[in-house]
């Protein structure tokens, strides 16, 4: 995903909307298990300073994930915000920028933002993703999905130290 900062480097002071669609890399989800379903769509206002160009925006897509109790591949949307700071590598304004900062460096007029982006997806992914809210996942002793149907299985296993409290 690569931006065009052609227009806005004389202008200082104002700032441009882009608007990206471009098909995600599977092979940032592969570890997770996930793929893209939709198209990852970034809307981005980037704003020249004089000295750099500060970018805010949205980026939006769905993936598919598998559900973290009952196994089954699910949708799940991303809705999240990103802001960067867009830094010429040979302006002055680099020398002064830590690498803990969310920066991308470029050279001549055109920024590829597909780094901090994809970054923003992946942080946006849960820990535990869901198929639902209320997933009953998958029995433990039969593996039944709790959630289409009832097991029998009986759960009996006690902790030793209250063994002596079920004889009373």
């Amino acid at each position: 995903m690569k931006i065009n900062l052609a227009r806005l480097k004389f202008r200082p002071q104002e700032s441009e909307t882009f608007f990206l669609h471009a098909p995600g890399p599977n092979e940032i989800l592969q570890d997770l298990g996930g793929k893209f379903l939709d198209q990852v769509t970034v809307e981005l206002v980037v704003e020249n300073t004089g000295r750099l160009f500060l970018a805010h925006g949205k980026v939006q897509t769905r993936v598919q994930l598998q559900c973290s109790r009952c196994l089954k591949e699910c949708s799940y949307p991303i809705f999240t915000d990103i802001e960067m700071e867009l830094v010429r590598s040979t302006s002055t304004a680099a020398e002064n920028i830590s690498e803990d900062e969310d920066c991308v460096f470029f050279t001549g007029d055109i920024a590829d933002i597909s780094a901090p982006v994809y970054e923003a997806i992946y942080l946006a992914i849960p820990i535990i993703p869901l198929c639902k809210e209320n997933c009953q996942g998958l029995c433990s002793i039969c593996g039944i999905d709790k959630n289409t149907g009832d097991c029998t299985c009986v759960n009996e296993d006690i902790d030793p130290r209250w063994e002596k409290l079920k004889n009373l």
